[in-house]
């Protein structure tokens, strides 16, 4: 009898397909809701660049640009937009809004913005963060954290770093050759292949550097150029080359354009700035780091001087770097391999010949090995910071990652000994398979 009864109890098969189909509909269903917190797209204004001064009523000054979605404005090839004053007092700027607050924290300075404007400030298509140089050498590590650990910051935003205010920098951000400035941006930090003036450093990059024992983080150096550099010639006077490029961004003697010079890159001990290299110390340290693409270099003849010739450098391949301790000692071995192009010779020597391109390659490898020696050197003994991650190699050397930090190599990479070695190929001399000399009157 009880038998009968649980057999009454049972569920066709029929029944029990129906209540499963219809319990997954109802469980797939759950993904076909929207977010809870999805917005529209006119909802939002998508901040580009962010800049962070020293406060004066606040802890900080932070500075946003972001997009109007409109046409630039009135100020054609760079100049300011807007309508006159009023453009000035909105901050509206070629197509942008340049707006600046002073909060305690920068997610604080987005809230605040947020209740003078018509749309919701998202930071997830930011891609330029901005530091100034006086807020650089005081610690930019306190608000470094709050950005890794937001959700909306792009990992692969730029960390620049300007002398002067941010401020200022940020408002000569103006697009020149078109009127999209977020392509703008892109297309001028990508000029590190092309020149290696400045290292492409992105947030994740300078977050990991930031809390890593095995170096130390780098930004691009950047300034605003005032067009001042440029003076008026005397009649009959002529300036010797200067092949050697020791300028600051903002000082390069030069006009026209945009006002942003990326010059340069910004050396870190920890989170705090402690100096800068310049544009041929920075090649040599992408060449070092094995991110050097391509360059000219100017260099004036050896065999005759006051006269130049130019080459475009290419690394063949990344550099090899091995690394021991010898008596207690770091020594590190650095090789790298150039191809160098011949693309003008003043002095008309043709070193394009067999019996002295071996010297002339000789001399090149003097001159790449020598500079990047004092580079190396002066991270040393002026900085005292590794940015070259020679701290990766080294730790091969312990056993554990335990006692490498013990070790603290960033405490014994100024006393390290680094050998460097520099192999130069003249691979191609333009269009001219040889240099003829040009006759006249007067025979040299």
């Amino acid at each position: 009898m009880a038998k009968t009864k649980m057999q009454n109890l049972k569920m066709p098969v029929k029944e029990i397909k129906v209540l499963a189909y219809v319990l997954l509909l109802v469980f797939l269903a759950l993904f076909l809701a929207g977010c809870y917190d999805a917005k529209e797209i006119d909802q939002e204004v998508y901040a580009l660049v962010i800049g962070v001064d020293k406060g004066v009523n606040n802890a900080i000054r932070i500075t946003f640009q972001v997009p109007t979605y409109k046409d630039g404005g009135q100020g054609g090839m760079g100049g300011g937009g807007g309508d006159g004053d009023n453009g000035t007092e909105t901050g509206e700027l070629d197509g942008t809004v340049v707006a600046t607050v002073e909060a305690p924290s920068l997610i604080e300075a987005i809230n605040i913005l947020n209740a003078t404007s018509n749309r919701m400030i998202s930071l997830s298509h930011a891609k330029m963060l901005v530091f100034s140089e006086e807020y650089a050498r005081e610690g930019v590590g306190r608000y470094i954290e709050p950005l890794a650990r937001f959700r909306e910051v792009r990992e692969l935003m730029r960390v620049v770093v300007c002398r002067g205010k941010a401020e200022d920098f940020i408002k000569e951000n103006k697009p020149v050759i078109s009127q999209n400035i977020a392509k703008d941006i892109e297309l001028s930090y990508l000029q590190s292949q092309n020149t290696g003036y400045f290292r492409d450093v992105f947030f994740t990059e300078f977050y990991i550097d930031l809390l890593s024992p095995y170096g130390q983080p780098t930004a691009i150096y950047a300034g605003v150029n005032e067009f001042d550099q440029m003076l008026d010639s005397e009649p009959g006077l002529s300036a010797p080359p200067k092949t050697y490029l020791d300028i600051k961004p903002g000082l390069i003697p030069r006009k026209g354009g945009n006002k942003k010079d990326l010059f340069g890159t910004a050396v870190f001990d920890g989170d705090r700035m402690v100096g800068s290299l310049n544009p041929e110390e920075t090649r040599f340290f992408l060449m070092s780091i094995g991110e050097f693409e391509r360059s000219y270099f100017t260099l004036e003849d050896q065999n005759k001087p006051g006269y130049i010739y130019v080459l475009e450098v290419t690394a063949v391949s990344k550099p090899r770097i091995k690394a021991r301790i010898a008596d207690g000692v770091p020594v590190i071995d650095l090789s790298l391999e150039l191809d160098a192009d011949l693309a003008s010779i003043q002095s008309r020597i043709n070193y394009e010949k067999s019996d002295l391109i071996e010297g002339f390659e000789a001399y090149l490898e003097s001159y790449f090995q020598k500079g990047i020696k004092n580079t190396i050197e002066k991270t040393q003994k002026e900085f005292g910071t590794d940015i070259f991650q020679f701290g990766k190699k080294i730790a091969g050397n312990f056993r554990t990652i335990q006692e490498f930090e013990e070790y603290n190599w960033l405490k014994h990479y100024p006393e390290a000994e680094i050998n460097v070695n520099v192999k130069v190929n003249v691979r191609r001399s333009g269009y001219f398979y040889e240099t003829h000399h040009i006759f006249s009157t007067k025979l040299e």
